[in-house]
């Protein structure tokens, strides 16, 4: 029980902060497409958490022959994560900001 709730947990937090991700790229970047937006928000979202225990490996214990493995997992699972739970939230936000938005002139005044 207490895995399926740390599951959920876990997951609640990298939906968050890919929405959130989403909110500031969808500000700061608001000339690019919304679908580049999308992507890179997918591929923040996913690699941010992932390093803390990338970092922690290497700083811990050094790069030895057997951290390859949980190194290894660490980052083919981040795409994954990436692709599966990250992207279509990025996407169905960004594509719902972008469509309430004015196109945007090139004129800057009047």
């Amino acid at each position: 029980m207490f895995a399926i709730v740390g599951l959920v947990a876990s997951l609640g937090f990298v939906v968050a902060l890919t929405l959130g991700i989403a909110f500031l790229l969808d500000i700061m970047a608001a000339s690019t497409s919304w679908k580049v937006r999308a992507v890179w928000t997918a591929l923040i979202a996913a690699f941010v958490p992932m390093s803390l225990p990338i970092i922690t490996l290497l700083s811990e214990s050094g790069f030895r022959s057997e951290l390859v493995a949980p190194l290894a997992a660490l980052v083919i699972g981040a795409p994954f994560i990436a692709v599966v739970v990250c992207f279509p939230v990025a996407y169905l936000f960004s594509r719902k900001r972008a469509a309430g938005r004015e196109p945007v002139s090139d004129k800057v005044f009047d």
